[in-house]
């Protein structure tokens, strides 16, 4: 089942990831002190394989679900669930979702293929399996041979791939991808889109991408909704 606007509210699903009526606010409001709202009661739906975009301007909201959606900001209201399981009280560690973000935030002391293989060792992998995913990983981002390579002589768009490749090395069952290719050119930016939503779709992975920029929105995802005041909006 697909997420479909209706009057600028999502329609719900059954399975996958299930955001309802989710509020936010900086700070998180507690006794006698009201926050500054930046998720306002929002509902979305990503049914397993199906990759998302929240698209906006910046200051919208859409950083701050990410996050909530994560488990790296609490809601005022609402519910975050999984395949019909309630996540509140689940810390983000154990939600078994992936992240990736504007930087990377690649290990710099790591090669890139230490960098891919890390989740893997968090899994406590063994060392051959790790290999394998990782080579496997790697030919898939398009830098197959790059494994021994430091992190700090790639470009910007080879970064990316590794933090992309990092993202999905432990299987994540959602992988949330915060503005991940707004500090690249405009050329490189159209190109790599192409190939995220490739990545995403040969993996099948489902996801939940925030972007500003609508034809990256409509390369990389399956459904789009608007966000505008921390409202989903038509």
């Amino acid at each position: 089942m697909n997420v479909h606007q209706i009057g600028g509210v999502a329609r719900l699903g059954t399975d996958g990831l299930t955001v309802t009526d989710a509020v936010v606010t900086y700070p998180p409001e507690r006794r006698g002190v009201l926050g500054t709202t930046a998720v306002a009661g929002v509902s979305v739906h990503v049914p397993p394989g199906q990759v998302l975009a929240l698209l906006g301007p910046s200051g919208c909201g859409k950083s701050s679900l990410l996050r909530a959606v994560a488990g790296l900001e609490p809601l005022v209201a609402g519910t975050v669930a999984w395949d019909g399981s309630d996540l509140a009280g689940v810390p983000v560690h154990r939600r078994g979702f992936g992240l990736m973000f504007q930087d990377g935030q690649l290990f710099a002391h790591r090669s890139v293929a230490g960098n891919v293989e890390y989740g893997l060792q968090v899994q406590h992998l063994g060392r051959e399996e790790r290999a394998a995913r990782v080579a496997q990983l790697l030919e898939l981002v398009g830098l197959e041979g790059y494994g021994a390579r430091s992190v700090a002589t790639l470009s910007g768009g080879e970064r990316q791939r590794v933090a992309l490749a990092r993202s999905l090395a432990p299987q994540p069952r959602l992988l949330l991808l915060d503005e991940p290719l707004s500090a690249l050119d405009r050329e490189l930016r159209e190109r790599l889109a192409l190939d995220v939503a490739r990545i995403l779709r040969e993996t099948g992975t489902t996801a939940v991408l925030v972007t500003h920029d609508r034809a990256e929105a409509d390369a990389i995802a399956d459904q789009v909704v608007h966000m505008d005041g921390g409202r989903l909006v038509p």
